[in-house]
């Protein structure tokens, strides 16, 4: 504005056009490629370590509200209604008075002088997926509005909520999660923790040498989507981009020996808790006079207690140190089958410790894959106090998710629709990145150089800048009117001032 001569309100556009280039960007989804370039540039400038990496979740909200099944079922009714009444009014006078009458009223107060007993609500329940039934039956061969995304959306509700059993409207006693939640954003799905709407998979640096830790990917998806299933596309994108980390910290959600394995194949280590419970504690058996005394307290063992050859995965020797009489290791299958000597298990100190289990004709044996072994031996892991430390470092994403919906408004968005949702999450994010950017060290000293090479010029352009103001106010006449009256005139002036003080 400054550069042009432009005086205030005159570099505005309208808030048509800028809708229409938002709707083109959005269209288009170049919200992800912006995000990737902004973060690119800054990985580069800051020169960040990209070794070390942390995932996780959150939970994003769209602008919708939030219905029961009842009243889903009512609002897609009624949606449907108002465009025949628009479009076929013949076919809407066709319809049953008391149907027209039902869905004639606000959404807010739609089957408000229902009973609020269950009872009551069951039988509205059941009446209104009858009538959402009966509309789809009577419009299913009209030409004009089979085809409207409002019939679609019947048609939708109804195979996610309801049933036909015998030719009878059931009402589904459970849908599960991935079903609309409101025909207003019919992409967002349901998490039975978070609630309706979406998430997005967020993966952050974490190295100590960085000065700043910037969000490097960012994959959205709808809430009913699981988390385990999220880590393979966000790996492959971080491959395609030379951002793959040598260790990634997840929570136990992405924590799966799937997801370990396929984390490995591409030289990663995946760094998360396994889920379900701990081995429980076991008693120890009193030993006979032959046998070596147990200590006094012991955890039950594991099958990671056993000596395994790596290369071969054949057992080498029980956690007591005897050699088993027998070890089967099937590579097809991966399982491995232990059979140790009666009199060897008998006698041992830690019988009731031991995984091995007594057959009923007399022999000790265990069964086990590699997956259990593997897992086993990472609870084992867990329990160790250098693991817990280098844990310990993914609990700061959770203060990046805190500020990108404090700051940022990431947890209610003010758009709805899964293009508008994703465009949103991916410029939040670049956004983030710019603002953790600006408070970093040396981006500031970056500035700071930048500035004072370029004062001399800054210097001369300002000082033609003032002199032509000057030159236009006398011209005017008014070189005698407040300079605090027209700032756009005296900027140039107080610049001059500024920027030797930006550039000490």
């Amino acid at each position: 504005m400054y550069a042009l001569n432009l005086e205030p309100g005159i570099d505005e556009i309208c808030d048509r056009t800028v809708e229409r280039y938002r709707a083109l960007f959005v269209d288009d989804e170049l919200a992800g490629k912006v995000m990737d370039q902004v973060t690119t540039q800054l990985v580069n400038d800051l020169e960040l370590n990209v070794d070390r990496q942390r995932l996780d979740s959150t939970h994003v909200f769209s602008n919708m509200a939030s219905f029961g099944r009842t009243r889903l079922m009512g609002i897609t009714i009624k949606r449907f209604l108002t465009q025949v009444k628009r479009h076929q009014p013949e076919d809407y006078q066709g319809l049953p008075e008391a149907l027209r009458q039902r869905y004639s009223t606000s959404p807010a107060k739609l089957f408000a002088r229902e009973g609020s007993l269950p009872a009551d609500r069951t039988r509205t329940r059941q009446q209104v997926a009858e009538e959402l039934h009966e509309l789809i039956e009577r419009f299913a061969e009209h030409p004009g509005l089979n085809d409207r995304p409002s019939y679609k959306a019947l048609v939708t509700v109804f195979e996610q909520q309801c049933e036909l059993v015998e030719s009878k409207v059931e009402v589904r006693s459970k849908t599960g999660g991935a079903c609309v939640q409101n025909p207003s954003d019919p992409e967002a799905t349901y998490d039975g923790h978070k609630g309706q709407g979406y998430k997005a998979q967020i993966v952050e640096t974490c190295s100590d040498a960085n000065d700043v830790q910037l969000i490097l990917e960012v994959l959205p998806q709808t809430a009913a989507d699981p988390d385990a299933g999220a880590l393979e596309p966000l790996l492959d994108r971080l491959e395609q981009k030379d951002r793959l980390p040598e260790a990634l910290l997840a929570d136990t959600a992405f924590g799966g020996d799937d997801n370990v394995q396929r984390a490995a194949g591409k030289g990663v280590e995946l760094v998360s808790p396994v889920a379900g419970p701990e081995p429980a504690a076991a008693p120890i058996e009193q030993p006979s006079d032959n046998a070596l005394s147990p200590p006094e307290a012991m955890a039950a063992l594991s099958i990671d207690d056993f000596a395994v050859d790596e290369r071969t995965g054949e057992v080498t020797a029980c956690p007591a140190g005897r050699v088993p009489l027998q070890t089967i290791h099937d590579n097809a299958t991966g399982k491995t089958t232990i059979e140790m000597p009666a009199a060897t298990c008998e006698t041992c100190p830690y019988r009731l410790a031991c995984p091995i289990q007594k057959k009923a004709d007399g022999r000790y044996t265990i069964r086990y894959t590699d997956k259990q072994r593997r897992l086993e031996e990472r609870r084992r892991e867990e329990q160790t106090e250098p693991f817990q430390q280098r844990y310990a470092k993914r609990a700061g994403i959770e203060s990046t998710n805190s500020g990108l919906k404090r700051r940022l408004g990431l947890g209610c968005l003010r758009v709805r629709g899964k293009k508008a949702v994703f465009h949103a999450l991916y410029l939040k994010a670049a956004g983030w990145n710019l603002l953790r950017a600006a408070a970093s060290g040396r981006l500031a000293k970056m500035v700071k150089a930048a500035m004072a090479r370029l004062e001399p010029a800054l210097r001369f352009w300002l000082s033609w800048m003032v002199t032509l103001a000057r030159i236009q106010r006398t011209c005017r006449g008014d070189h005698l009117q407040d300079a605090a009256m027209r700032p756009w005139h005296s900027s140039a002036e107080r610049a001059m001032i500024l920027i030797p003080n930006l550039c000490r």
